[in-house]
Parts: structure tokens; sequence; C-alpha cells
């Protein structure tokens, strides 16, 4: 029986000849994986509906097992600057597989929808993609059963940092206890702070900043870590997401070394 319902394309890939699998994260039902015939023909009538990091407001049936299907649409947001952006879109590829992995097919799951809609939203006004994707990383922990503890000192309860992160005791250490774990993993303090405040705050708080990019790298050093150590996910999009990175972090240090070059330049003219 046909249903109106509303949902986010997670991805979408060719299945027999033209026809293709569409996998729509709903609002009411989850994740659901959809057929659609034809859909890699020109100017089928559902194909701006089915693209990845849209949410659209469809009409179609549902299954509670196996394929459901789609028989029309409608744009509720392109997400244009993500569409057009391929750092944007590289951070919300990532983030989609993140939440698509927690997220157990087929049942309700109004929180991470809403995460979901929520980041794109942030992503799509171009706000601190970095601290957006750290924010979900932190949010999905619980759900992939890792609790760290981001309040206080493990050993004495300290709630004012320095803090360095231990992965052995799966929280923080103060200053004082930094010899309880000779493999801390020795993360700058201003990035353990920065997590400090993305655990505590609501993903509204999040607002454009400018960061260090030392301070960035040592964000994802630490996130990466973490995940690597409790989670174990190995995403194609991390992967892209991190050669993205790098290059960036490649094309910063060449930029840094021209402005001392060209500064030392200066002080020499000027003598």
């Amino acid at each position: 029986m046909n249903e109106s319902f509303e949902g986010i394309v997670l991805f979408k890939r060719p299945y027999r000849d033209n026809d293709a699998l569409v996998k729509i994260f709903t609002e009411d039902k989850g994740t659901k994986m959809f057929f659609v015939k034809g859909l890699n023909k020109p100017n089928h009538p559902l194909m701006s509906y089915t693209l990845p990091l849209t949410k659209n407001q469809y009409i179609g049936t549902i299954n509670q097992q196996g394929l459901s299907f789609l028989r029309e649409g409608q744009s509720l947001s392109m997400y244009r600057h993500i569409q057009m952006d391929v750092d944007l879109q590289a951070y919300a590829a990532y983030i989609v597989q993140l939440i698509d992995s927690a997220t157990a097919d087929n049942e309700p799951h109004a929180t991470n929808y809403q995460l979901l809609e929520h980041v794109l939203d942030k992503l799509n006004q171009q706000l601190a993609p970095q601290l957006i994707t750290t924010y979900v990383e932190l949010f999905l922990l619980p759900q992939f059963g890792t609790h760290i503890n981001l309040d206080h000192c493990l050993y004495c309860d300290e709630t004012k940092g320095p803090f360095d992160m231990s992965l052995r005791h799966q929280g923080l250490l103060c200053s004082k206890h930094y010899h309880m774990d000779e493999f801390r993993l020795r993360i700058h303090p201003n990035a353990i702070y920065i997590v400090q405040q993305l655990h505590r705050y609501a993903l509204k708080h999040i607002q454009s900043v400018n960061l260090d990019p030392n301070l960035l790298s040592e964000l994802r050093r630490l996130m990466d870590e973490i995940y690597k150590e409790f989670v174990g996910l190995r995403l194609r999009s991390k992967s892209y997401l991190d050669q993205l990175e790098k290059i960036h972090d490649e094309a910063n240090l060449l930029k840094s070394m021209r402005e001392k070059n060209k500064k030392d330049n200066q002080e020499q003219a000027d003598k």
C-alpha cells in the first residue's frame, strides 16, 4: 500500500541493467532499501529525488522486510552547497556512512535521523565541517558500545586541564597523573578542551570558527585513535576524507613556508 513519508538519501547503486537500489533514511521507519526500476535511464522522473545527500518527500510502498518501492518524490532540500563543494561532500559522505553503520536497518531511530538532518543543515551553511564531524563521532560512540570519560581526571576527579587521553583507561588524565599511562596519546591540551566542549553542548551551538591547522590535526588524531581502538570501522569515505585533508595540510604547510620566506626576505631587504 502506498504511503507518504520523508527521507534522506544515503546512497544509491546500480542493480541489474538500468535499475538501481537506493538506501533512504526515512523519518518514521528507519533506514530502508528501495528498488527503483529504470532509474539509470535518462530523464527518469525520480532521478533528482534519489540523489545522495538530499532530503525529499516520497510516496511509495515500505515493506518491513525485503525491498521497498518508490512511486513519486518531491524535493525538500537539495543541500546545494554540499552538492557543489567537494570538501563538504567528503565530510557529508563520511558522516552518512558513520550514522548508517550505527543505525540498525528497518528500525525507527528518530535521534539519528534528527542528527543527520541537523548535520546536513550545518554543513550546507558551510560551518566548521571538521568540528561537526568530530561532534558526530563523539555522539555515536555510545551507540558503538564505547564510553569515554571526558568530564574529569580518572584518578582525582580534577575538572580543569590540561588533560591528556588514555586509551588504556578510556578517559582523561590530568597533568598530575600523566604517569599512570606511559602510552597516553600526548594530545595537545587545547584539542582535548575542544572535544570536551563538543561533548557538552548541542550541535546547534557549533559556529564557524578558524582553528589552527595543527590543532585540527590533533583533533583528527585523537578521534582516529579512539575509533581505531574501540570501534574498528573501515569506511571507504573515511579513507577519501583522510587523503583530502592530507592534501589540505600539505597546501597549508607550503603556504606557511612561503609566507615565512617572504617575511624573511622583507626583513633582509629592510636591513
